[in-house]
């Protein structure tokens, strides 16, 4: 989806329709059924949270269900529903990037589905138990941080960027449904915000979370790299990233460390591909360094962060780097609902001189991307 808005961005109109317009979430009744539509990870999880508290879940709804049950409960297709079941309190289990939540409420609706919970209603009344999810937030949160969230806005160097800004903010609100398949036409990372501004034959680049290094492989066929910092702390994905890497034409230094804002042991949640995050839960142990104590005095052009949540505190573990070399920066916008005030912020204390920028990637408000730009 996109959108045109010849309208300039005001973030005052945006107080006004959050006064004016936002109401309360909805909240699910213990004393009714529940339907979950989605069983992957997440409509799992919810389901685990409202039978604990004592709701009746009568179980899944999928599209095409390839099995009968899940935890034990009927998994369903949507033509196998009663009317009856279809008119139930119908909870979206569904939560990722790939599957945008306006198509997915348009499709329960489509087969009659009145009362619908999307995953920011079900995190507003189960926070304390579905625990950190990216950026679901309560309302009260976003609502009590208008200031910052403001603050955030004026540092923004086109309307492009304000009006996303303001529009991821209606979304998680739930104000702007039809935001979840929006997405900008730029290429992720590597587009005409941040290629005319590299500097040199040949590129330094630091990447915190490489995954399996495809995203160097991407760059390298856009621009020359002479020397490459590769920072990803998951196992598996860290021997993909050695095994893509062993071609790449320059010296690439992988290393199985995680991004901080100092040198600690921290625990971790491996094995979950590109989701793999650090967690107080997690089984894992991981080393954490500031990127400083690497990367020492060697200059950096391009530094891109996408460290599931840790991204300010790497930020301010690169404050010599970034002070020093004025890289350009693409960092990760969505880990945490506060990203959106705190990664610009931690920007302005370290350095001046930056033009922010917003791009949105992918579905649902995930992989926003906050570009940092020197003058």
């Amino acid at each position: 989806m996109s959108a045109v808005n010849h309208t300039p961005p005001s973030f005052d109109a945006f107080r006004q329709e959050v006064s004016g317009s936002l109401a309360p979430p909805n909240v699910l009744s213990p004393h009714l059924p529940v339907w979950i539509f989605g069983a992957g990870q997440f409509g799992r999880d919810v389901c685990q949270v409202l039978i604990a508290r004592g709701f009746d879940v009568a179980g899944f709804v999928e599209t095409m269900p390839q099995r009968d049950t899940v935890n034990g409960l009927p998994l369903l297709a949507w033509g196998d529903l009663s009317h009856s079941q279809r008119q139930s309190q119908i909870a979206i289990g569904i939560y990722n990037r790939g599957m945008p939540l306006d198509e997915l409420a348009a499709l329960a609706r489509s087969h009659g589905a009145t009362q619908l919970f999307f995953p920011w209603d079900l995190y507003d009344q189960f926070e304390a138990e579905l625990g950190w999810r990216y950026w679901l937030c309560s309302q009260a949160l976003l609502t009590s941080n208008l200031d910052n969230i403001e603050r955030s806005f004026h540092r923004l160097a086109d309307d492009n960027s304000q009006q996303c800004l303001l529009d991821i903010c209606r979304f998680r609100l739930g104000l702007f449904d039809a935001f979840a398949s929006f997405t900008h036409s730029d290429a992720q990372y590597f587009n005409a915000l941040t290629l005319g501004h590299l500097r040199g034959p040949a590129l330094h680049y630091v990447d915190g979370g490489a995954y399996n290094g495809d995203t160097l492989l991407e760059l390298q066929a856009l621009h020359a790299v002479e020397r490459a910092y590769l920072f990803e702390p998951d196992p598996a994905n860290f021997d993909a990233l050695v095994r893509n890497t062993q071609s790449f034409v320059g010296t690439a230094q992988c290393l199985p460390l995680a991004l901080s804002d100092r040198h600690q042991t921290l625990s971790f949640n491996a094995g979950s591909g590109e989701g793999a995050a650090i967690s107080e839960q997690g089984s894992s142990h991981i080393t954490a360094v500031a990127l400083d104590s690497i990367v020492g005095k060697q200059p950096v052009d391009f530094l891109k962060l996408d460290v599931e949540g840790a991204e300010v505190a790497a930020l301010q573990g690169g404050q010599g780097v970034i002070r020093r070399s004025r890289p350009v920066m693409a960092l990760s916008l969505y880990h945490r609902p506060e990203d959106v005030w705190a990664i610009p912020d931690t920007i302005a204390a370290i350095a001046d001189g930056y033009d922010l920028y917003i791009r949105q990637h992918f579905a649902n408000s995930f992989d926003s991307v906050l570009y940092a730009v020197p003058r």
